[in-house]
């Protein structure tokens, strides 16, 4: 049960936001728009409210705003007073709106993914800190080198071979870099300082040159304008570390991984058990993922749309209907084959375990 109430709070407030985006801006910008519907398929509930219908449907995969101007709004809707399409004036259709307006309808759904992340983020990084590692040392493993060389728990790290250590962070990679070598660890206990000298061991596990210990790591609480400025730089890191995770899959460099609804859903109830918190940073991480997503230049997505109105400004006109049909098609065939794919190895993961 938590798994589902997890799963349907991820999804739904990130189709929330997206939806959100693309409705705001489309009102913003004078557009008439007939329904903001979360969901798809059977409706569950609505209401109709200044000249918009507002839906919930049964499958929560998705969503969609039905502007005027768009393909395919002949539809009879259930509430009378939505205008037909042929009586909706210019100034108020998606289709006659410039490039840059258009552009910004779509674009804003995207947008709205990475704010609601920001937004998260700042709540996750106010209430909860975040983890410092410090120079003292918490924990010597028994046999280790560090062992050998008289280090306790609770020695605090001042220099290694005459390096200040300011960022306690260093200390890893300055030890890594002296794997096999002699190196000289000045070390401060209670009031007292001394130095002592160690030879880093290669752990295979980690891949890396070590001595055995484990530092001490600290919650720092934040201001909010601290929480602010962490959350701009964590999204960023997100984005660096998808944006090359992508990369790498392209050209091969680490196999496809892929993550549906079973997926996503078994890892948002595993959030959800670790606490709130936790749940909000994987749902802040879902909606990055979900905003970059959809501005890959894929037909049905919205960089594909972006990419169908860069060639309509070229061309001096449309594509032709039966020509953006096709598009369509291709793109929703590839979306299910990347869904069909993404379900499958997510089957694969949970039998596997």
């Amino acid at each position: 049960m938590l798994t589902i109430l997890a799963f349907i709070f991820v999804l739904g407030i990130a189709i929330l936001f997206h939806e959100f985006g693309h409705f705001i801006t489309a009102k913003l910008s004078g557009i008439k728009v007939f329904r903001f519907s979360l969901g798809f398929g059977p409706k569950i509930a609505g209401f109709f409210w200044k000249g918009t219908e507002y839906i919930l449907c049964l499958f929560p995969f998705g969503g969609y705003v039905k502007m005027a101007g768009e393909m395919a709004n002949n539809e009879n809707y259930e509430n009378k007073d939505i205008s037909t399409e042929e009586y909706i004036p210019e100034k108020q259709r998606f289709d006659k709106k410039s490039f840059f307006v258009r552009a910004s309808v779509i674009v804003n759904g995207p947008i709205m993914n990475i704010v609601l992340a920001l937004l998260l983020l700042i709540i996750v990084f106010y209430f909860s800190g975040i983890a410092q590692v410090s120079n003292t040392i918490s924990n010597v493993a028994d046999e280790s080198p560090a062992t050998k060389a008289g280090i306790l728990s609770g020695d605090k790290i001042v220099s290694i071979d005459s390096t200040i250590i300011e960022n306690a962070e260093e200390i890893s990679e300055i030890i890594n870099q002296k794997k096999e070598e002699m190196i000289t660890i000045r070390l401060r206990r209670n009031n007292d300082f001394f130095e002592t000298k160690v030879v880093p061991e290669y752990n295979a596990e980690y891949e890396r040159a070590m001595i055995g210990i484990t530092l001490e790591v600290n919650i720092k609480n934040l201001t909010f304008l601290q929480s602010v400025s962490k959350s701009i730089e964590m999204v960023g890191e997100i984005i660096r570390l998808i944006g090359r995770g992508f990369l790498e899959m392209f050209t091969g460099k680490m196999p496809i991984e892929l993550a549906g609804p079973l997926g996503i859903a078994q890892m948002a109830g595993e959030a959800a058990q670790v606490g709130f918190l936790n749940l909000l940073f994987f749902t802040a991480v879902i909606n990055i993922f979900l905003g970059i997503i959809n501005l890959f230049p894929i037909p049905i997505l919205d960089g594909g749309q972006i990419v169908l109105l860069a060639i309509e400004k070229i061309r001096g006109k449309p594509l032709e209907p039966e020509h953006v049909n096709f598009i369509y098609i291709v793109g929703l065939a590839l979306v299910v084959m990347i869904f069909l794919i993404a379900t499958y190895q997510d089957i694969l993961r949970i039998f596997t375990e």
